[in-house]
């Protein structure tokens, strides 16, 4: 295998996992919002009061 085609499949592998990583994050982000009893993450309530506390 060339040198250039192999930095493709690593390209491509980078792509694939950094799309993942996105829609994971989307997906835990809409069960947070569906089901906020649960909690948020820091940087999704951090603007209203500073904390996640009430």
């Amino acid at each position: 295998m060339s040198r250039k085609k192999g930095v493709l499949w690593l390209l491509a592998l980078a792509a694939v996992a950094f799309t993942v990583t996105v829609v994971w994050g989307f997906i835990r982000l809409d069960n947070d919002v569906d089901n906020p009893e649960g909690g948020f993450s820091g940087w999704q309530c951090a603007s209203r009061s500073g904390s996640c506390d009430p």
